[in-house]
């Protein structure tokens, strides 16, 4: 593979792109490169970058960042908010466990810190487990299963399930949805000890989160909730890699 890691970033924050950019480099000493999938341009100071892609597109979070996933030529993927910034060494802290499971199997969960957050309840187990939260809680979801807001896997395993499940417009329910099929796939997930990612916290519909809020609690946890209502859901693994087609080419919630 061309690079190490791949970082896929969905975003219309440009002024935060550059900082960003620049947590991936304090974060890992490995080679990456990172896509930002948005409709704004590259903020100048990052186009002459030659590890860093832009790609336009009007759509939901969660296209963009499928978008970004088949444009990406790393070993191993993250995904990243574009409000936030990643860890200091987290990164390579990851690449320790990996090197220590050799399989492309293994799922290096991240803790996602947001906002002012509560470091005693990131370091609590239960709250990483799917069932621990009312939206993405049900009775046939295993109450050992994990979620994955941040982390790194493989690209190859990515592929093989076919990434995000873009009928979802954000990223929380989708990559819940994903959480479950690597899972049920047989992924090994490993929690790191340190926080992996922070980043803001806009509560409601506040600052430029109405859409998301929205989105999230009017389609994507009913949707969620659908999906996962009856025992079949344990055998739900593989989708298509182009499902990001059959969504629309433009957020009407965002982009009227």
């Amino acid at each position: 593979m061309k690079y190490k890691l791949s970082v896929l970033v969905p975003g219309i924050r440009t002024h935060n792109w550059k900082e960003l950019y620049d947590s991936v480099k304090s974060s890992t000493k490995e080679s990456f490169e990172i896509i930002f999938v948005g409709p704004y341009e590259l903020p100048p100071e990052l186009q002459d970058k030659a590890n860093v892609k832009f790609i336009q597109d009007y759509g939901t979070p969660i296209r963009c960042q499928q978008i970004a996933l088949t444009e990406s030529e790393g070993e191993w993927i993250t995904w990243a908010a574009d409000d936030g910034y990643y860890v200091e060494n987290a990164l390579d802290d990851s690449f320790s466990i990996i090197e220590n499971n050799n399989d492309y199997k293994t799922v290096v969960f991240g803790k996602y810190f947001e906002g002012e957050g509560n470091e005693d309840i990131h370091n609590d187990i239960q709250y990483h487990r799917l069932n621990f939260h009312p939206a993405t809680r049900t009775v046939y979801i295993p109450m050992e299963y994990m979620s994955l807001n941040c982390g790194i896997i493989s690209r190859q395993l990515a592929f093989e399930l076919g990434g995000w499940d873009c009928r979802f417009e954000a990223c929380p329910m989708s990559h819940s949805d994903l959480a479950i099929r690597l899972q049920n796939f047989g992924a090994n997930f490993i929690i790191q000890e340190g926080v992996m990612f922070k980043c803001g916290h806009m509560p409601g519909v506040s600052g430029d989160h109405a859409p998301i809020h929205y989105a999230q609690i009017t389609h994507d946890e009913p949707l969620f909730q659908q999906m996962y209502n009856g025992p079949e859901c344990l055998s739900r693994t593989k989708i298509e890699i182009d499902n990001w087609k059959s969504s629309p080419d433009k957020w009407t919630r965002r982009f009227k």
